[in-house]
């Protein structure tokens, strides 16, 4: 009788996948080096109503915030500014960020984040910005368009080499041709897909991805090699795009392939975040996970290198 009890007991019992909310200070802070300009965001976490976060249409940024970031002598003041919200469905106001201008990141430096807010105390943060690395096309002659009329090309092979401070990294391949636009050529730049798979007339493309190193990192600021591989079929697929969307006149002038590299942290919030999406439910039990101390958010580094290959 007991354990019958106890099964109508928890039967009725209510239950919510809501623990207890507690209010903290969240930041995101992504150094990057492809830029001179660097931003900081920094807000409250709230709790909505019910179970949906996106029921709240009130954007939770803390404003009067004293940012810097500093590496040894080196301490960079952000200053408050609003920029244009490029989506107004949720919130139609202006996003709030603080800004760092002329701020030029360097690879192989560790940063310090330092955020005081008005009222609700200060939080601070580490980031070990990986070294500079390289990026080359091990079999540049594939990407010769007669070689792609011919059927004679092969896939494409590039090789990254990434520091031992990265803990994730990606390739992408760009082109860029001219187009014809009247008496005058416009620059127009396309990423070129990694991948295609044809099903009857359709074709699905995939482009590379964030991914996490195979390698063994060596000692500090040492490189290892890493590779990408890019189907020559969906470059051929892509250069037919082109001319059917600009005409066959259009003017092949360089392929980019872009090497990314991010710290530790940047890749380990990465994929929690990303990790565990389910296209027809709204988890509420995704990890907490942060390097901010004393509130929540991701302080993490971007390196940027590339290459270039002229036609």
């Amino acid at each position: 009788m007991a354990p019958l009890l106890l099964v109508a007991y928890a039967c009725e019992s209510s239950f919510s996948p809501k623990g207890p909310f507690e209010s903290k200070v969240a930041v995101v802070a992504i150094l990057t080096t492809n830029s001179d300009t660097q931003y900081v965001r920094v807000f409250k976490t709230y709790d909505p109503p019910a179970f949906d976060p996106f029921a709240v249409r009130q954007d939770q940024s803390i404003r009067g915030v004293v940012a810097q970031v500093s590496s040894g002598a080196l301490t960079v003041q952000y200053s408050e500014s609003l920029r244009p919200r490029p989506d107004t469905n949720r919130f139609s106001d202006n996003i709030v960020a603080y800004v760092a201008h002329p701020f030029r990141v360097e690879g192989g430096k560790n940063y310090n984040l330092n955020v005081v807010t008005p009222s609700d105390g200060q939080v601070n943060s580490t980031v070990s910005v990986p070294d500079t690395g390289w990026v080359r096309v091990l079999n540049p002659l594939m990407l010769s368009s007669d070689r792609i009329d011919a059927g004679t090309a092969e896939d494409l092979i590039v090789q990254a080499n990434i520091s031992s401070g990265a803990r994730g990294y990606m390739v992408r391949f760009y082109l860029d041709f001219d187009v014809p636009t009247g008496n005058s050529w416009t620059r127009t730049r396309l990423e070129i897909p990694g991948l295609v798979v044809k099903i009857d007339t359709t074709r699905y493309y995939g482009y590379p991805k964030l991914q996490r190193r195979s390698s063994e990192p060596g000692p500090p600021h040492s490189h290892q090699m890493e590779g990408a591989y890019f189907m020559i079929k969906a470059y051929a697929e892509k250069l037919k795009d082109i001319r059917v969307e600009y005409g066959p006149n259009v003017w092949l002038r360089r392929a980019i392939f872009v090497q990314t590299q991010v710290d530790e942290n940047l890749y380990t919030y990465y994929n929690i975040v990303n990790g565990y999406q389910d296209a027809f439910s709204i988890r509420t039990d995704l990890p907490d996970w942060t390097n901010i101390n004393g509130g929540l958010g991701i302080f993490g580094a971007i390196v940027e290198d590339s290459t270039f290959i002229n036609f």
